[in-house]
C-alpha cells in the first residue's frame, strides 16, 4: 500500500506484508442491550426469565440492567451459567443517569409506566439524535397511554397513573417498539404500530418474545436466547 499525500498534511497509510493464516478461537459476546426487554418482562409480568451466557465481566453498556433491576424491585442472579431475573409483578420507580447506558431508556421508561413510585431519567440529552427524538417519542406515546411524563433537557420524569391501550407509534425505531411490548405485557389494548421495526438489531423478535410468553408455565418466562 502506497501512502498518500496532499499538498497540506500527509494521509496515514497502512502497509500489510502477506503471511501464513491460522485459525483461532475467538468469544463473541451477545449484545446485552437487546436482552433488556426481556429481562424486563419477568419484573412487569411475574416470573423468571433466564438469559444463558450473561458475562460475569464486560464493558457494555447493556450490564446495567442488572443494576436497574434489582433497584426497580427483582431478584437478579448471575453466575457462570448465565443471569436470571425474578419478579413478582411489583415495581419501584428510580432516579436515575443514564448517560452511559442510554440505548436503555426506552426500556426503563416502560418500567417507570408501570411502577407504584415515580421515576426520573436523567443524562440522556443526546438520545433527541437517535433513529427518532427518543424523548419526545416516549414523553408522547406514554402521555398517551395516562402516564404523567415531562421533558427535561437531559430527559423524563415519568409520575405513574392508570394506564389504557393505545395503538403505540415506533417511529421505525426498534427501541420503541420493544417499549411497547414490555408495556402491553400489563396493559390491555396496546398495539405496536410498527413491531416488525425490531429486525434492524433483532430479527425474529416477534418469535422470541412469542415463545418466552406461551411455551412454559404460567406466571413463568424461562430461557431466551436475545442474539
Amino acid at each position: 500500500m502506497t501512502p498518500v499525500s496532499s499538498s497540506t498534511t500527509p494521509r496515514p497509510a497502512w502497509q500489510v506484508e502477506p503471511g501464513p493464516i491460522r485459525g483461532l478461537d475467538v468469544q463473541i459476546e451477545p449484545d446485552l442491550s437487546n436482552a433488556a426487554p426481556f429481562l424486563a418482562a419477568a419484573l412487569v409480568a411475574g416470573g423468571s426469565v433466564r438469559v444463558p451466557d450473561w458475562p460475569l465481566r464486560t464493558t457494555q453498556a447493556g450490564d446495567a440492567m442488572r443494576d436497574i433491576l434489582d433497584a426497580m424491585g427483582a431478584e437478579v442472579r448471575l453466575d457462570h451459567t448465565g443471569l436470571t431475573v425474578t419478579g413478582d409483578g411489583s415495581l419501584d420507580g428510580v432516579d436515575i443517569d443514564l448517560h452511559d447506558a442510554s440505548e436503555l431508556t426506552p426500556t426503563v421508561a416502560a418500567l417507570a409506566a408501570l411502577a407504584s413510585t415515580p421515576t426520573w431519567i436523567r443524562g440522556v440529552a443526546h438520545i433527541r439524535g437517535h433513529e427518532t427524538d427518543r424523548l419526545a417519542a416516549l414523553a408522547e406515546q406514554l402521555g398517551a397511554l395516562g402516564a404523567g411524563v415531562t421533558e427535561t433537557d437531559d430527559g423524563l420524569r415519568i409520575t405513574p397513573a392508570p394506564l389504557r391501550g393505545i395503538r403505540f407509534g415506533t417511529y421505525h425505531d426498534h427501541r420503541m417498539a420493544t417499549a411497547a411490548a414490555i408495556v402491553g405485557l400489563r396493559v390491555p389494548g396496546v398495539l405496536v404500530e410498527d413491531v416488525e421495526t425490531t429486525a434492524k438489531t433483532m430479527p425474529g423478535f416477534v418469535g422470541m418474545w412469542e415463545a418466552m410468553l406461551t411455551e412454559t408455565a404460567p406466571r413463568t418466562v424461562q430461557r431466551v436466547d436475545p442474539w
